[in-house]
């Protein structure tokens, strides 16, 4: 009961943050504690602790003058995230469906959050048995070939902090078991520019993946080939790996240009 009691105070505690943050995001003057905490239900001491774990995370700030609150740029952060991905998508969806016309098979695009990958976008392949996936789904970095990609090309600290696990979940009798194992196998990505999903995640169905990267050289997000393992050969495989790495770099390409016309 006391465990239950806790999740409910989180809860109610997260609703009341995110409406201090919807508030203060549609007033049209910074707020003081009091006045928060009214427009919320709750005392100006609790509305403090609220306002106080926001301003740690960078979504409220204050008027040092007036001592009062407004909304800070963590919003305007992620809301740039979003509006990235979504030019992102616009941009390589020609790609993906260039891909799938030549191949055959499903196309997925995907981006790191955190520990997982998520799907951001894909193209059906038009036979009857393919891979299931949809957009918004998420899966281990360690053993998608998406993942492995998004992984290899990322910053130091995060590789450090993956191949220095002892063990991880195992999907299926196929899955990278340990943090040197992986250590190995990012090596081999960073290497040939592509990485191989080997019936790692899904029985069943193998994936070749390669990364998109930025003008630093670390990927913003990857792309695959997903297909049913009694449809593809060694062969096939050979033959879709040039396609992928010509197309990666064809897209990472554009990219960059597209930054340096931006600018900073």
């Amino acid at each position: 009961m006391r465990t239950k009691g806790k999740t409910l105070d989180n809860i109610q505690s997260l609703e009341r943050a995110l409406r201090i943050i919807e508030i203060l995001a549609h007033s049209e003057k910074p707020l003081g504690v009091t006045e928060i905490g009214k427009l919320i239900g709750v005392h100006k001491s609790t509305a403090y602790r609220l306002i106080y774990t926001l301003r740690q995370f960078g979504y409220v700030d204050q008027d040092e003058d007036t001592e009062k609150y407004y909304l800070g740029l963590k919003p305007l952060e992620l809301s740039s995230i979003i509006n990235e991905r979504l030019d992102i998508k616009g941009i390589i969806r020609p790609y993906l469906e260039e891909l799938s016309s030549k191949t055959g098979e499903t196309i997925h695009l995907a981006v790191r959050e955190g520990d997982e990958i998520v799907y951001i976008d894909k193209v059906e392949s038009k036979h009857t048995v393919r891979m299931y996936s949809r957009i918004g789904a998420r899966a281990p970095l360690y053993c998608t070939a998406l993942g492995k990609c998004l992984l290899a090309f990322s910053s130091e600290d995060i590789i450090k902090r993956w191949t220095s696990k002892e063990s991880f979940p195992q999907k299926t009798e196929n899955t990278i078991k340990t943090g040197d194992e992986l250590a190995r196998e990012i090596e081999r990505v960073k290497s040939q520019g592509y990485a191989l999903d080997r019936e790692e995640f899904e029985q069943g169905v193998k994936c070749i993946g390669v990364p998109i990267l930025n003008r630093t050289g670390k990927a913003i997000a990857a792309i695959s080939i997903s297909i049913p393992t009694f449809r593809i050969t060694e062969e096939k495989i050979e033959e879709f790996i040039p396609l992928l790495l010509k197309t990666s770099s064809e897209i990472s390409e554009k990219l960059r240009y597209l930054q340096e016309v931006k600018g900073p």
